[in-house]
């Protein structure tokens, strides 16, 4: 197996595994299925993967790092950690699974505009056209989205979630180069997991309490998935770079609209395949002709 290829078979494991975590996740803090706090509920999942971060922090050494490459790493984890799970959870409150994976589907247009701004370069013709049927595809999503579906305040928090984490892929691969993958992604995973345990340490107990056993094996499988789907989605952005990683976030929205009508009952209904059309359209368009000029 090629380079290449090994980054892409990682990169698509990774994107697998976070369409589905939407539906574990709106099962557990959804207010139409348990609806148990969801920032007490983040802490607790990313508690379960710290001591298999802080492992691997321990084995890579990595209090050797440079002060610079320490910045990066808390910058990375803010942003891509803390700033993407927190308010991702808060929304899914009231956001359907699937509308979620189409929401998250605008990434790698973001990730795009993004490297764009990163580059100091004006966006293409192409990449405005974009960004405008994007940014139709989400205001139709916002506005025909019933109570089934999601209400405004979580949508807005699903989408600040999803620009979070596409900062993150735009600015962590110099970090990865440099570093290596494993390493990166332990640290980044620590820092930015213990804002979110102080945030939700005083309801902890009372979220696992109100957790019987199959309850648990779903917070596990979730927990796993947040391990494993980092470290693969590391490695293969190391290998791709940020913005061919992004194109397989398109798979987002088919995981987690599926997983959410099977699993969870949810509806799927007109205006969100085409607000979720338009959305795909938009990110098409940026992968296919949108290169920054």
């Amino acid at each position: 197996m090629t380079p290449k290829l090994r980054a892409a078979v990682l990169t698509f494991i990774a994107v697998l595994l976070w369409g589905g975590a939407p539906i574990g996740t709106r099962y557990i803090v959804g207010d139409n299925h348990l609806g148990l706090a969801a920032i007490p509920f983040v802490g607790l999942r990313y508690a379960l993967c710290l001591p298999v971060f802080v492992a691997l922090m321990l084995w890579g050494r990595v209090w050797a790092w440079s002060r610079a490459d320490w910045g990066m790493a808390v910058l990375c984890a803010l942003v891509g950690v803390t700033g993407y799970n927190l308010p991702n959870a808060i929304g899914t409150r009231t956001v359907s699974a699937g509308m979620i994976g189409l929401l998250n589907g605008a990434e790698p247009l973001m990730i795009v505009l993004l490297a764009s701004l990163q580059r100091r370069r004006v966006p293409g013709g192409w990449t405005i056209l974009a960004g405008v049927t994007g940014l139709a595809g989400i205001i139709l999503l916002a506005r025909g989205a019933g109570p089934a579906l999601g209400d405004p305040k979580g949508i807005a928090l699903v989408l600040f979630a999803a620009l979070s984490w596409s900062g993150y892929c735009v600015i962590v691969p110099p970090l990865l180069r440099r570093k290596g993958a494993i390493m990166a992604t332990a640290v980044t995973m620590s820092l930015g997991t213990l804002p979110m345990i102080a945030a939700g340490a005083s309801g902890m107990p009372a979220v696992a309490s109100a957790l019987n056993l199959p309850d648990w094996e779903i917070v596990a499988a979730l927990s796993s998935t947040a391990i494993l789907a980092i470290l693969c989605w590391n490695a293969g952005s190391a290998g791709l770079g940020a913005e061919q990683a992004g194109w397989f976030l398109y798979l987002l929205p088919v995981v987690s609209v599926a997983g959410g009508a099977i699993f969870l009952k949810e509806p799927v209904t007109a205006v969100e395949i085409f607000g979720g059309a338009l959305i795909m359209a938009s990110v098409s368009i940026s992968q296919k002709w949108g290169k920054p000029s």
